[in-house]
């Protein structure tokens, strides 16, 4: 009898547990991660859902980026996820040579004359690729820009972070991990004249004003990595009272990074980068890194195909009904894709959430 009350105790206690054990584990499936963008999901959602029933075999859709880089790997990996959701032919193209603006235009008109029906692009240079789009809409090819826009091409949607408020969020991490020791800062930019680089410029100048921050200027590399760490090693010397450096494209973060450890400048001057790259990532922890601004730049690739299809098979004015409440700007057309602030108190949760969507940087 006392061995029957011992076991049916045993057994309660056994069974409560498991109870609290069921109730924290439905917690944590419920609790989000902070970094998921639920808006982002539900539009691919309500364009698969409005889509449903067409051909995916009668599209074809392209995706064509600024400069072949590690930067865009997540793009490439979602634009093929979202492909291989709908059925539809897909490619992912960038220039022969960094940044070249001759071979942005080359690669748009042979895409029109092949006769896609959706182009997603950042553009290199805005003004360069106009004419193009304009003959290509007028032959009915979907055109949207992601990442760097051409507003003045005519194209309905530009897919991206709000750059200037990108550049004001980088601007503001740098004043906050410099504190009372603001002083000289150097920026690093690929493109001077990407419209991305001139709104983040914009945005870290406007950061900067009514405090002793000063942006003393922007070092320029055309997208080449090698001359990016050049760039960081002049701007270490040139300037010795340099207090920090803000990387404005993906790979500036990782050069300056190798050119801060090389001088043993490392928390010496503060460093503020965009984008996550693996090495961005590895500064965090360490130390070497103090925010970086994340875009969500899987859904660069992902979006423009769920875009671009339904442009293509329910219509340009039916799609933009379906974003419309999601879309910002002066003239209503930017889809902002928003943007992580990075940290070292929240790296754990970002790579978690990297995880669950299949990539390990962006």
């Amino acid at each position: 009898m006392k061995l029957n009350r011992i076991l049916s105790l045993l057994l309660i206690a056994v069974m409560l547990t498991m109870s609290v054990s069921v109730a924290f584990a439905q917690d944590a499936e419920e609790e989000p991660n902070p970094f998921a963008p639920a808006d982002l999901v539900e539009i691919a959602d309500i364009l698969r859902e409005a889509t449903a029933g067409n051909d995916p075999t009668a599209q074809r859709i392209a995706v064509v980026v600024n400069v072949l880089s590690p930067f865009w790997t997540a793009a490439a990996i979602g634009e093929q996820r979202a492909a291989s959701e709908l059925g539809t032919a897909v490619v992912f193209m960038a220039p022969a040579q960094a940044g070249d603006i001759a071979s942005q235009q080359s690669l748009l008109e042979t895409l029109v004359t092949d006769g896609y029906n959706g182009i997603a692009f950042s553009a290199i240079d805005p003004a360069a690729v106009v004419s193009i789009v304009e003959n290509g809409m007028e032959q009915g090819v979907n055109f949207i820009t992601m990442d760097s826009d051409s507003a003045d091409s005519g194209r309905p949607l530009f897919l991206a972070l709000d750059n200037y408020t990108g550049g004001f969020l980088a601007g503001q991490a740098m004043v906050d991990a410099l504190g009372d020791d603001c002083g000289q800062v150097v920026g690093f930019v690929g493109f001077i004249t990407a419209q991305n680089a001139v709104d983040r410029i914009a945005g870290i100048e406007a950061s900067f004003e009514g405090t002793d921050c000063v942006l003393e200027t922007v070092l320029v590399d055309n997208g080449d990595p090698s001359i990016a760490l050049s760039n960081s090693e002049a701007a270490l010397t040139t300037y010795p009272d340099l207090k920090g450096m803000i990387g404005i494209y993906s790979y500036n973060g990782p050069a300056a990074i190798q050119a801060l450890r090389t001088n043993n400048r490392v928390g010496e001057v503060k460093l503020v980068a965009f984008d996550l790259a693996t090495e961005t990532m590895q500064g965090l922890r360490d130390g070497v890194v103090s925010a970086a601004i994340g875009q969500r730049v899987y859904y660069y690739g992902y979006l423009p195909v769920y875009i671009l299809y339904a442009m293509s098979t329910i219509g340009v004015d039916e799609t933009m009904a379906l974003l419309e409440p999601y879309l910002s700007g002066e003239n209503g057309d930017l889809l902002d894709a928003g943007a992580d602030i990075v940290t070292p108190e929240n790296i754990d949760a970002y790579l978690e959430y990297l995880d669950s969507i299949g990539i390990v940087s962006q």
